[in-house]
């Protein structure tokens, strides 16, 4: 009796134990750093059994699942539709004709040569040491790419992005002051105001010139093998968004305002507290709404983060290459280990969240900062500062330019 009742109290005490570590290690991966305080770099995967990341400088607290009608759980048939498709990378074709795409996306030359590149007063390691590098000439899009181009790019392959296929997107909800992942949204309805939004008529045509958002990295390599191009190198997207200045703290200079004036889209205020709007936008802007930096190039900084074809690495400024740096390999980038996590397509709609192992996924940088970006969170429109997401991810203030 007194033999049963050890064994119980034995187990017990395992139990307790074996959930404690489990919510310690849990625990650590929701919850970044503190500022000035970044994250060592160790090229361990960062484990993410939620599926929700951290970027750098923006804490994304915990985030759950909700229907894109302010909270309010959504009947079956309220839910959005979604048609299956085949396409993948491997089965895009370029596309034969590119003087309807050009027209909506020109591209600026650049001359390339040896720059000065990061940061050494940064309070971020990953920004550190300035270094020299040295870039081949390339051309690079003057806006970043709209819901226009990634219209014609869609209607032409009948591409669905990670968000279609998942059934859900990343949102950051204001009232909440937190990241949520919220069923339907997509490049069509970047907000989810409207679950059954689309892009072929009535409001949603006031979009077309607003940048894509809810894109995937994978999403965005897509529409550049599309596109015959490609996304910029880290190296060359910090080039471009310099213009020429030698170590300019943003796209335009070292101030964040000229003549009382704001330069770029990104959130005025101490976030996630309040946005005072006072740059003219709560939200995405238009894509050349703001001054062009001098090599003529739009958006550089605000709007939305743009993803580079790099693999991240914290320490790779410490180890790159001069000349034409491609970013870390496979074994040093760092990987996030993330739960699948999809909703279920039955007869046409979602009917509810299925789960389906783990993916090891590369964290991909992104650059450039948004409208969610403010300086109390560490100004990510800066030219020097840099995020990270795992590439199969999207969120409502990532998009992406190409270069070729």
């Amino acid at each position: 009796m007194h033999h049963d009742a050890f064994k119980l109290i034995a187990w017990i005490v395992l139990f307790f134990a074996v959930g404690g570590v489990a919510w310690y290690q849990i625990s650590l991966s929701l919850h970044p750093a503190a500022k000035n305080e970044p994250r060592t770099t160790d090229n361990e995967p960062r484990t993410l059994e939620s599926g929700i990341p951290q970027r750098n400088r923006i804490d994304f607290g915990h985030t759950e699942i909700v229907s894109a009608a302010h909270g309010r759980e959504l009947m079956p048939e309220e839910l959005p539709t979604l048609q299956t498709s085949n396409v993948s990378l491997e089965t895009i074709s370029p596309i034969v004709d590119r003087t309807k795409l050009d027209a909506m996306a020109p591209m600026k030359s650049l001359p390339g040569g040896t720059f000065r590149m990061g940061s050494d007063t940064a309070p971020e390691r990953d920004q550190r040491p300035v270094h020299q590098v040295r870039l081949s000439p390339f051309k690079i899009d003057v806006y970043q790419v709209t819901n226009r181009q990634f219209q014609l790019f869609v209607r032409e392959t009948q591409y669905e992005t990670t968000a279609e296929r998942h059934g859900w997107s990343f949102v950051f909800q204001a009232e909440r002051k937190e990241w949520v992942r919220m069923v339907g949204v997509n490049w069509r309805n970047p907000s989810g105001n409207n679950p059954l939004a689309g892009l072929e008529g009535g409001a949603m045509t006031a979009m077309l010139d607003l940048p894509v958002v809810h894109v995937s990295w994978d999403d965005a390599q897509a529409f550049c093998r599309w596109a015959g191009k490609r996304l910029p190198t880290e190296a060359e997207w910090e080039y471009a968004a310099k213009g020429g200045l030698l170590d300019a703290l943003y796209p335009w200079g070292n101030q964040r305002q000229v003549n009382g004036k704001y330069l770029a889209n990104y959130w005025q205020g101490r976030f996630p507290d309040a946005n005072t709007g006072a740059d003219g936008f709560l939200g995405l802007a238009p894509v050349g709404s703001f001054p062009a930096n001098a090599y003529g190039l739009f958006d550089v900084g605000g709007n939305v983060w743009e993803w580079c074809g790099d693999r991240y690495s914290g320490d790779y400024y410490r180890r790159g290459t001069l000349d034409n740096p491609p970013g870390p390999s496979a074994g040093d980038g760092e990987t996030a280990t993330i739960a699948r996590m999809t909703l279920r397509n039955e007869g046409g709609q979602y009917s509810g969240e299925t789960r389906g192992g783990l993916d090891t996924v590369p964290f991909r940088v992104i650059r450039g900062g948004s409208f969610l970006s403010a300086e109390n969170s560490d100004a990510g429109y800066r030219t020097t500062a840099r995020g990270s997401q795992p590439q199969t991810l999207s969120f409502q203030d990532v998009g992406f330019r190409c270069a070729e």
